[in-house]
């Protein structure tokens, strides 16, 4: 094989000239590394972004246990379900439990590295399992559970898509009705020198207000969607938008049959996978998503640490808690099957949630439509009634 001194004779280039190439070759490996790190942190960025479903979820707990199940290694499942998953942000997630795994942390304490995709209900129970030997039929319950909260919102938001969709469809209709057509006829109200109905009156104001001062409503809405972003994002600020919309009419009932639902199921499943009663009273207020039912049950695992029965401390808040929850849960402390008892005041509620939206879905279209028939009808009256004065004033002359 020839050294370097004689293919640099054999090319014809000199010591120079082949430092030079090398130089100029390095620059352009240093260009595409560069590159290559650019669209990785894109990538990453890109990652980042990425949401992670509830049926994702599912379906990984789901293949999980299948795999475990089958006898196969837990750190050969998540390499296998890594290169199966088509969510990138998962992708990323799961193949990081598997190197946390093999450097010996378990899967629970591997998870808490990722508290924003695994809820801690999740890692408690899969921490249960690890230590009872159950793992695999643990992930079918997380898996049941997340089943069932998948359902739960999917039918609420379902049931929100057309409402939201009509009014913002009559928003964007109305505003163009105020700035391209109204303007057209307004020499029209105004050439015959009689005074307008008040509904034509109130019309023109509308249009002048949305040709001259949109820009003014935008930065209002904006400004009320960053201030309600914020204050969402404070501790205080939260725990009182939580408990206003446990008052809204109609929907803060079925708020409140959701939490109750979903504190019930998570009590049961958490329970049922070996967790102790006030570890799951504490998993079970951080996974509920609400900062009033959150507070009140932290306060119930105080208690129930204390000696006292959760039966008894739920029932002195009837408005959060029933008093048909509270003495089921009596009932159940007392005959040492507080899992049954919860399990069967989850499936209740959940069945109240399910017949609850299907009624709001029937009653949001009348309304709806009543919402838009006194909208087309003001604005047909605060056009025609100057169209028709007009007419009956020219028939005079």
């Amino acid at each position: 094989m020839l050294n370097t001194e004689a293919t640099r004779l054999d090319i014809g280039l000199s010591r120079e000239d082949q430092e030079r190439i090398e130089a100029l070759r390095q620059v352009d490996l240093d260009k595409a590394e560069k590159k290559i790190n650019l669209f990785a942190r894109l990538n990453d960025v890109v990652i980042g972004w990425t949401t992670i479903s509830l049926r994702e979820k599912v379906t990984f707990f789901q293949l999980l246990a299948t795999m475990i199940n089958a006898g196969m290694p837990i750190i050969r499942s998540l390499y296998v379900l890594s290169d199966q998953m088509n969510n990138l942000k998962l992708k990323k997630v799961i193949r990081q439990l598997a190197l946390e795994m093999e450097e010996g942390k378990s899967l629970s304490i591997a998870m808490e590295r990722f508290d924003s995709v695994f809820t801690s209900a999740e890692r408690g129970m899969i921490a249960s399992g690890e230590a009872s030997g159950t793992l695999n039929e643990i992930l079918k319950d997380i898996a049941k559970q997340a089943e069932k909260s998948s359902a739960i919102i999917s039918k609420v938001r379902g049931a929100m898509i057309y409402p939201c969709a009509i009014l913002i469809i009559m928003g964007v209709c109305l505003f163009l009705i105020l700035t391209m057509v109204v303007p057209q006829l307004t020499t029209l109200f105004t050439s015959g020198g009689q005074e307008l109905p008040l509904t034509t009156q109130i019309l023109l104001k509308a249009s002048e207000i949305a040709q001259h001062s949109w820009d003014l409503i935008l930065g209002f809405i904006v400004l009320v969607v960053l201030a309600f972003y914020f204050v969402r994002r404070s501790k205080q600020g939260r725990y009182s938008i939580d408990m206003a919309l446990l008052y809204v009419p109609i929907f803060g009932k079925l708020i409140r049959e959701l939490m109750v639902a979903r504190f019930a199921r998570l009590l049961a499943s958490l329970i049922n996978s070996g967790v102790p009663i006030v570890k799951a009273l504490e998993i079970d207020a951080n996974a509920l998503g609400n900062e009033v039912y959150k507070k009140r049950v932290q306060f119930a695992a105080q208690d129930v640490a204390q000696g006292i029965p959760l039966g008894e401390n739920l029932n002195g808040t009837p408005f959060l808690f029933p008093p048909m929850v509270a003495s089921m849960v009596l009932v159940g402390e007392q005959t040492a099957k507080i899992n049954d008892i919860a399990m069967k005041i989850a499936d209740y509620y959940e069945d109240e949630v399910d017949n609850a939206v299907a009624s709001l879905s029937k009653l949001m279209e009348p309304v709806i439509l009543c919402v838009m028939g006194l909208m087309v009808g003001f604005i047909v009256s605060a056009i025609m009634l100057p169209i028709i004065s007009l007419t009956d004033f020219a028939s005079t002359l």
